[in-house]
């Protein structure tokens, strides 16, 4: 599923085909392994949201790098993968779910490329006037209003356009935000997989969103809460029960002694 983009007024970066400091964060909600991944096209659309636009693919040798450095055989449910420009740091393949690190970030260009073999061949470039983010099982699209593989995405438009109304008819309105942006914000899913999208300055690369979204990706992780972090209240409230409790169990012991 599709977690997060960012938009921003850069400049789409030499070679990379997507702008130098955007990024799509996605979740994997079941486990697949590097060729599964490698099998899905990725994209954006115009501003417009009237058509698609870029379309990139996961390159499988990095994949099966990640996984070899993690020690697994596929990619674990929880897990955040990030394509990002190049102006967002080094790609990072330090992907460790057994020991607490659940991402990797591909950069454009390297670990999530161009697709070569397709009639839709822009630039990922997010708009401020709308866009839809999309991954789906079509390798590649046959031209560039086919949605037919999508298997998620998410966008923004307060005007849809047919790739905008096609998303929300086919996974809900609330997964395109009815309104425009601005540049220097992210689309965000706040919830889980019944999309619940802000609009924010934040930006939160490789990292669950807050509230309901983190605790479905926990949940996903198979993360289980904290239950030593009582909050005080509770604390005090135990602390009052055991006292009476106790105070009980004297009175009662005196009144067997006089008995």
């Amino acid at each position: 599923m599709v977690n997060e983009y960012r938009n921003t007024g850069s400049t789409v970066g030499p070679g990379t085909k997507m702008v130098r400091d955007e990024y799509i964060e996605f979740v994997i909600t079941e486990s697949i392994t590097s060729a599964g991944l490698a099998s899905l096209t990725f994209g954006d659309s115009n501003d417009a949201t009237s058509m698609l636009q870029g379309v990139f693919r996961f390159d499988q040798t990095t994949l099966e790098q990640a996984l070899t450095n993690a020690n697994l055989t596929a990619f674990l449910p929880g897990t955040l993968i990030v394509v990002k420009g190049v102006n967002l740091g080094a790609q990072s393949l330090a992907y460790d779910p057994q020991n607490g690190g659940w991402s990797l970030e591909l950069v454009a260009g390297q670990g999530a490329r161009d697709h070569s073999e397709t009639l839709v061949n822009g630039n990922i470039n997010f708009g401020n006037n709308g866009e839809v983010v999309w991954i789906s099982s079509s390798n590649p699209p046959a031209r560039n209003s086919d949605t037919s593989g999508f298997i998620h995405a998410i966008g923004h438009d307060n005007a849809p356009g047919l790739i905008a109304t096609t998303v929300a008819a086919a996974f809900g309105s609330e997964n395109i935000l009815a309104s425009t942006i601005t540049t220097g914000r992210s689309v965000a899913n706040e919830g889980d997989t019944t999309e619940s999208l802000v609009s924010t300055t934040s930006a939160t690369m490789a990292q669950p969103n807050g509230g309901l979204n983190t605790l479905w990706i926990e949940g996903l992780r198979g993360v289980t809460p904290d239950v030593s972090a009582v909050p005080e209240p509770s604390r005090s409230l135990m602390t009052m029960v055991g006292i009476m409790a106790l105070q009980s169990q004297r009175f009662r012991r005196k009144g067997g002694s006089h008995a």
